[in-house]
């Protein structure tokens, strides 16, 4: 993976797009289940700001029983955390500055004939890291639809009905699911590319004509770049899809990633909510 880095400009934006995902109270919108309105609220240390306990409420205020409090408080949490990554991380990527790829992909177009004329048996390496280059170019345009989607559906509830229900939580999650499915798509055809990389470098290494010396270079370094980071940087971002939190692999399916992923982060989100957020809710058994 190439890396690219945050320039003041993008971290400015970052700022802006931030607020599209409102910081709320809690208090202010409620979970609809059948013909009833659950609230949540939360018990923070005061110097941490660490979540020690949650209740949950009906809207004439009264305590339901924990097994009633279950369902409105997972799909309270799982709505809050996942509006608040979208703020954060999806927010961040967006506004990641993508020059290597534009970069990378103007020079191999500059000199695809001249390493063509030498070694026509690299066609196909060059058009599919040309490919990939250009993916990478177009990914924030991908990710800032996402993130506009998502802020809008999140107004819905804070500044529009007040509450949510199970059918709207689908849908925000429906649309979460698909920044996944961008990224995960993208670092797999990295890693499969690896060889092709390597192979590259070593022919543009060897390359004797028509090249500039100063894209020669660029390309060897740029090449050289992205395979010192696969071991600390692709890997470790592919594991972070393949792997759940004990380090155990995810099952997914290739040919319909967007689902597989969805259900495995489902299944991640219930034991946690079992682990982390059961133990510490108020309401009485």
């Amino acid at each position: 993976m190439i890396n690219v880095k945050l320039t003041k400009n993008h971290k400015k934006n970052i700022k802006a797009y931030k607020r599209l995902f409102e910081k709320w109270d809690m208090w202010t919108f409620a979970f609809k289940q059948n013909d009833e309105y659950y609230f949540i609220t939360s018990y923070t240390q005061r110097i941490t700001d660490k979540v020690k306990g949650y209740l949950i409420l009906d809207s004439n205020g009264n305590v339901p029983s924990l097994e009633k409090a279950k369902v409105p408080l997972y799909s309270l949490v799982l709505f809050n955390t996942k509006a608040d990554n979208a703020r954060t991380e999806m927010v961040h990527q967006m506004n990641k500055s993508m020059k290597p790829y534009k970069d990378m992909y103007e020079v191999l177009k500059a000199n695809k004939d001249h390493i063509l004329n030498e070694n026509p048996q690299m066609e196909f390496t060059i058009n599919a890291i040309m490919q990939q280059s250009k993916e990478g170019m177009e990914r924030p345009k991908k990710i800032k639809e996402i993130v506009m989607n998502l802020g809008n559906m999140q107004r819905e509830v804070t500044r529009g009905t007040g509450f949510f229900e199970t059918s709207f939580l689908v849908r925000f999650e429906d649309e979460y699911a698909k920044y996944g499915e961008l990224i995960y798509t993208f670092i797999k055809r990295e890693e499969k590319l690896k060889d092709n990389y390597a192979e590259l470098k070593r022919v543009v290494s060897l390359q004797k004509k028509g090249m500039l010396t100063s894209d020669k270079k660029k390309i060897i370094r740029m090449l050289s770049a992205w395979l010192s980071s696969y071991e600390k940087v692709l890997k470790k971002s592919i594991s972070t899809f393949e792997l759940d939190e004990c380090g155990n692999r995810l099952d997914i399916d290739l040919k319909n990633i967007k689902q597989s992923l969805a259900k495995a982060r489902k299944e991640i989100a219930e034991r946690d909510f079992l682990r982390l957020i059961l133990s510490i809710i108020r309401n009485p058994k």
